[in-house]
């Protein structure tokens, strides 16, 4: 069975060292013992992050997957806040990835990196990263800026997606740090919970899962109904409470054409990260349909050689194990 991964990520040593630039010296994140925890516990090695190659391929080979579809990962230059660097790196880093995927076309294909300073260049640049570099669409990393994408100054990077039909894949990154310490840290835990519980292990899903809704309460997929986003880690939770939401928040929403769950169900598509939950499987089957879940394994944060056979072994029909495995993601990124 073909098996494509669509949340597989690398970055570059060239832009990495671009990017220190707007790091700030001695900040709070170099002296917090939790970050620090983090960073040990979770960041991949550099040579398995950089390399779109042999490395990668090995694993692959080895994991059962036939194509990944590559995007920058931590560290990427959509972050940088000055509109002229962020255009110029996010172009390098869209450039230097194409370039990569060109001498493996058939295992790799890309999601772009945008400049979103600068709303109306991201636009652009997906449009030069679509048409002219051949990438299937664009991932959003967190936040920017203290705002989420729903905030209309963003609208252009959405209405180009929906023009040219190709997604957005809305991941998670690190939240607002007054967020983190109130809800998810106590000086009492380990450094390595209050690093883990804010981020991977449930403040960075929670705030992904918020930012999907937001996107629907904004009233975006009305404006724009073919506008398709793609939510990892089965969903960032959201599934679990479509039914609630509608009874509760829903009502309230008198604004909105249509329910949250329908826009959800028809909008929105949702992938694993590799996490392998024969429970989450059979869960997100029966809430949003097999047609609506594709597949992926969060490369190199995540390196299970069990990738292929947890689908593979399933306790699902083999047409669903086709869709989720490749035919949803053919179809939705023109593969």
């Amino acid at each position: 069975m073909k098996i494509i991964t669509i949340e597989e990520h690398f970055s570059s040593p060239k832009i990495s060292e671009k990017m220190k630039q707007f790091q700030p010296k001695n900040s709070d994140a170099e002296k917090d013992k939790d970050v620090k925890a983090l960073i040990k516990h979770y960041l991949p090695t550099n040579e398995d992050i950089e390399d779109v190659g042999a490395r990668r391929l090995k694993f692959m080979d080895e994991s059962g997957i036939d194509m990944q579809v590559i995007s920058y990962g931590s560290g990427s230059p959509q972050g940088i806040a000055d509109p002229k660097m962020a255009i110029e790196l996010c172009a390098e880093a869209n450039d230097e990835l194409a370039c990569l995927i060109k001498q493996n076309p058939t295992r790799f294909a890309g999601f772009a990196t945008l400049p979103v300073a600068d709303p109306v260049a991201a636009a652009a640049e997906l449009e030069r990263a679509v048409k002219d570099l051949g990438f299937k669409g664009a991932l959003l990393a967190g936040t920017f800026q203290d705002k989420f994408f729903d905030d209309s100054v963003f609208f252009p990077i959405f209405e180009k997606a929906a023009h040219l039909n190709v997604p957005i894949y809305l991941h998670p990154g690190i939240i607002d740090k007054k967020v983190a310490d109130y809800y998810f840290k106590n000086e009492n835990w380990p450094n390595l919970v209050n690093g883990i519980f804010p981020t991977s292990g449930f403040g960075w899903h929670m705030d992904s899962g918020i930012h999907v809704l937001r996107m629907i309460l904004s009233g975006i997929f009305d404006k724009l109904p073919n506008l398709k986003l793609i939510s990892g880690h089965w969903g960032e939770f959201v599934p679990f409470f479509l039914e609630r939401m509608d009874e509760e928040l829903g009502a309230a929403a008198s604004h909105l054409k249509r329910k949250i769950s329908e826009y959800y169900k028809e909008n929105v598509y949702i992938t694993p990260s590799g996490i392998f939950s024969e429970t989450q499987l059979q869960f997100a089957i029966a809430q949003v349909g097999a047609d609506h879940i594709i597949y992926s394994g969060d490369y190199p944060y995540l390196m299970k050689k069990e990738t292929g056979d947890f689908l593979k072994n399933a306790s699902i029909s083999e047409e669903d194990k086709a869709k989720i495995g490749h035919l949803n993601v053919e179809k939705l990124l023109n593969l």
